[in-house]
């Protein structure tokens, strides 16, 4: 494998030299100061260095940046680094910060972290005094920075929970493990946070995909280190077990899609939410199953009703769709919650009861590429759907949900990781 050196260069060469003779690069660049006045610099120091080392021959470059400006010597430095990378893609780049002045060696280390698959190193030594190291004394020591730099893209990763973006924190925080593997200098805690990490956010991408066991069974395993998230996990093994609650739950995915600007996502689950509602009282409280309609159950007059004559006569196996739905669950309980909230006025809508201002929504939603339409829907659109749900779930989903002892109201997935994590 091509290897290439890059070191600063300042008043004591004997570190470099050794540098040199330590790699046996194939390439080297050399970041150096150029004279000014009668201030010397350090570039016309690079052809004995090389002589020294043996390495007359290599193949370098000179970098010539100013002594004290770590702004521009580390400008300088990326576009160079760059180069490079683009010039030996598969080559090992080492950055070499034992020489030249304080803010060389600054600007050399904030390039190695800004420049993904580099290795920093400085040239340690026995010191006879505080003054110096003792010339050749010096040996390459490597400076771990990759768990520095997982430290610093953690951060990033824990940020994407605000946008509920818990899968993308999950790979990152994979891919970061992966990197320290084989890093004995990064610290078990850092390891550990970063395992837990991955886990949680794992766990709340698998809830956010409506897999609620999965999300219970991963959370229990870090209730041990972060018990504040037993909230969480008792409640995933509620939607687990309970069908109410996961019709409470899909309400909170929705807030989630809007929140990311998925508006056709947020109005595709409030549809099936209220879908949902009606399939889920037909079959708890009174065995009928809209899939496979078994008419014995529904009498004549309920029939009338629920305006499914045509269907009733046919011997349909199934329903149409969300209005016939909700219309055979009023037919059936006609002093039910659907029932009057189909059959009332519709707050706000003068001279419009509660069906027809569905019907308005199931107009809405139709448009949408996620059903009939080919235009993507905008916040404007989820407004309207959502003043609609605000009554239709006080009226509706709220009462029969509390009636069946599920949480009509559960929190929402957190947008911050623990504070332990």
């Amino acid at each position: 494998m091509t290897t290439l050196l890059v070191a600063s260069v300042g008043g004591s060469t004997d570190p470099i030299v050794s540098a040199l003779v330590a790699s046996r690069p194939d390439v080297a660049l050399f970041v150096v100061t150029a004279q000014k006045g009668t201030q010397p610099g350090s570039a016309e120091k690079v052809p004995g260095i090389l002589e020294k080392a043996g390495l007359s021959a290599l193949r370098h470059e000179l970098l010539v940046v100013p002594a004290d400006d770590p702004e521009s010597i580390f400008l300088a430095l990326r576009e160079t680094l760059r180069d490079l990378r683009r010039q030996h893609p598969k080559a090992r780049l080492v950055l070499d910060y034992t020489g030249g002045t304080k803010s060389m060696s600054t600007a050399m280390f904030q390039c190695a972290l800004a420049t993904p698959g580099v290795e920093v190193q400085f040239m340690a030594g026995q010191r006879d005094t505080l003054d110096k190291v003792t010339p050749g004394t010096e040996r390459p020591t490597q400076i771990p920075i990759d768990w520095l730099l997982a430290e610093r893209t953690e951060a990033q990763l824990r940020a994407y929970w605000r946008g509920f973006a818990y899968a993308a924190c999950a790979a990152g925080a994979k891919g970061l493990l992966e990197n320290l593997e084989h890093n004995e200098k990064a610290p078990e805690a850092v390891r550990q946070r970063l395992r837990d990490l991955a886990a949680a956010a794992r766990a709340f991408d698998a809830w956010d995909r409506f897999r609620h066991d999965e999300a219970a069974k991963v959370l229990a395993t870090l209730l041990p280190r972060h018990p504040e998230l037993e909230q969480f996990q008792k409640l995933a093994e509620r939607c687990r077990d309970s069908e109410p609650q996961r019709i409470a739950d899909l309400w909170r995915n929705a807030e989630r899609c809007a929140a990311s600007e998925r508006y056709d996502d947020a109005i595709a689950r409030a549809y099936r939410l209220i879908e949902w509602v009606g399939q889920w009282q037909l079959t708890s409280r009174h065995g009928i199953d809209v899939g496979r309609i078994d008419w014995s159950r529904i009498t004549e007059s309920e029939v009338q009703r629920a305006g499914l004559q045509d269907r009733h006569a046919s011997r349909a196996k199934t329903l149409s769709g969300l209005v016939q739905t909700l219309k055979l669950a009023a037919a059936k309980d006609e002093e039910g919650e659907i029932a009057r909230f189909l059959r009332d006025d519709f707050p706000g809508k003068k001279g419009k009861d509660g069906e027809g201002r569905l019907r308005d929504m199931l107009d809405l939603r139709n448009r949408s590429i996620l059903a009939h339409g080919q235009m993507p829907l905008g916040k404007a659109d989820w407004d309207r759907f959502l003043a609609f749900m605000e009554v239709f779930r006080r009226q509706v989903v709220t009462p029969l949900l509390r009636s069946a002892g599920a949480e009509p109201d559960p929190p929402q997935l957190p947008q911050r990781p623990p504070d332990t994590l």
